[in-house]
């Protein structure tokens, strides 16, 4: 996806206090958040840097360019829906900016609104016929209704002036992908990083191609070349960690895995990259990287992240370590998380009672608790109290339905309650509602023993969910 290109902030007359000293609180509080931007960006601080971007929209929110360095910002970070408002903010304050209609279009494409991008392509047709984005969005609305044929004809009369145009070629490659000719665009997409380097849609889409075909030496390639072009993009990172790991090159992974935990992350990107060291790295250096990581980590929400690792993959004693001074009593707002994973350490110390006394105060105080939720489930599933464990892996998956690790505990819930056949509904609705996850489909195909026709299904339809995500949200 391009956009256009980066422009300084226009700093407006009244945040120059030396030509204009009496500006208004809102003019001194954008001047404020203008150079706390600039200061963050060239100190490559990016929470710093979009904090202060936000703090510079709200105290002008009438300022067309402002909103355009956020909208570019949140794009370059792969926040394509929080873009996509910014440059809609800014779309309705300047009506004349192609570029910033143009950026418009693309984004509302990219995050699926594509009634949105019909209507702005057909905006952006009348003021600027020869642009090629029409085209574009009217081969991605053929390619989002299966028309590949459709699509591959809208690319191909734009290449055809355009050889190396970056957009018409993702759209070409998708549209082969659509028809099955995987090798035709495996090829196309080759040549084009070849002739042009910075190409990130389609080291994008190839990287998805690469992750298909389970070829993983040749995704480590292609997500470090995304990761030089794209560094906000924490979604190539963790990719880079997955596909170094399941190619054999734990140092990779693990200086990858180290280069984003040492940045001060946020707690999701964490656990993201602590889950991908459960799934793929079974080294004790592992356990010893957490141990250091959560001691030397800034807040509380990451230090948790690191206990609950620790607990669940063998050393709860640090995880009691690094939240015993946190999970205070009586549970409130601040310390309920603490106490959810330091009661989560103890019963698997086998402390079970002082657990489950923990564990009942926390969801006395927070029912939704996730945490909770998802220890007290474990202890009664190892004391034998799988109708319980039922239960409260029942709201656990309301709470995150979204969670493989947690419809996969709702299962085993069932299936220790005696209950297989809710067991196996279970994973049969996991398996559509969070479609190409291979450990819902590893389960589920356990179910399959001695059923070759209901093996040989579900390896189809789970091909067909892999193949769809290949192409999903590319624009």
């Amino acid at each position: 996806m391009q956009f256009p290109k980066h422009l300084t902030v226009r700093v407006a007359a009244c945040l120059l206090p030396a030509l204009l000293p009496a500006c208004s609180s809102s003019d001194a509080r954008a001047q404020d958040a203008l150079g706390s931007y600039q200061a963050a960006a060239a100190a490559n601080d990016l929470v710093g840097a979009r904090k202060a971007l936000l703090e510079l929209v709200r105290a002008k929110d009438d300022v067309p360019d402002y909103w355009i360095e956020l909208g570019k910002f949140d794009a370059s970070a792969g926040d394509y829906n929080s873009a996509y408002y910014a440059f809609t903010r800014a779309y309705e304050l300047d009506r004349n900016n192609v570029d910033v209609l143009r950026a418009v279009t693309q984004l509302a494409l990219r995050t699926g609104d594509l009634a949105s991008a019909e209507s702005h392509a057909d905006e952006l047709a009348l003021v600027a016929p020869d642009d090629p984005w029409p085209k574009l969005t009217k081969g991605w609305a053929a390619v989002t209704e299966s028309h590949f044929d459709q699509a591959l004809g809208a690319a191909d009369s734009i290449l055809a002036n355009a050889p190396f145009d970056p957009s018409a070629t993702v759209l070409k490659a998708r549209a082969l992908l659509g028809l099955g000719r995987q090798d035709e665009a495996t090829a196309l997409l080759l040549k084009q990083i070849q002739a042009q380097p910075t190409d990130s849609g389609s080291l994008q889409l190839l990287a998805r191609v690469y992750q298909r075909q389970e070829d993983w030496p040749k995704l480590v390639g292609v997500t470090q070349r995304l990761i030089q072009l794209v560094p906000a993009d924490q979604g190539n990172a963790l990719l880079l960690i997955e596909a170094a790991f399941r190619s054999g090159n734990a140092a990779v992974a693990r200086g990858e895995s180290l280069r984003l935990l040492r940045s001060d992350p946020a707690p999701g990107l964490v656990t993201s990259v602590l889950d991908l060291w459960t799934d793929y790295w079974p080294s004790r250096q592992r356990i010893d990287d957490a141990r250091s990581l959560g001691a030397a980590a800034q807040g509380m929400e990451q230090k948790l992240a690191y206990a609950a690792f620790l607990s669940r993959e063998g050393s709860p004693a640090d995880a009691v370590r690094l939240t015993s001074a946190a999970a205070t009593l009586p549970v409130d707002a601040r310390n309920a998380e603490a106490n959810a994973v330091l009661a989560d350490a103890w019963w698997r110390l086998g402390n079970y009672a002082p657990a489950k006394n923990r564990l009942d105060a926390v969801l006395a105080f927070d029912p939704g608790n996730a945490s909770a939720l998802r220890a007290r489930a474990e202890l009664d599933l190892r004391t034998g109290k799988a109708p319980a464990a039922v239960v409260d892996a029942q709201k656990l998956v309301t709470v995150l339905p979204n969670s493989a690790p947690d419809r996969l505990l709702l299962a085993r819930s069932f299936a220790a309650a005696g209950n297989q056949s809710w067991a196996n509904r279970t994973l049969w609705t996991a398996f559509q509602d969070i479609p190409g996850d291979e450990r819902i489909y590893a389960a589920l195909a356990m179910t399959k023993k001695g059923d070759p026709d209901g093996t040989r299904d579900l390896q189809e339809e789970f091909d067909r969910q892999r193949d769809a995500k290949v192409g999903r949200g590319f624009v």
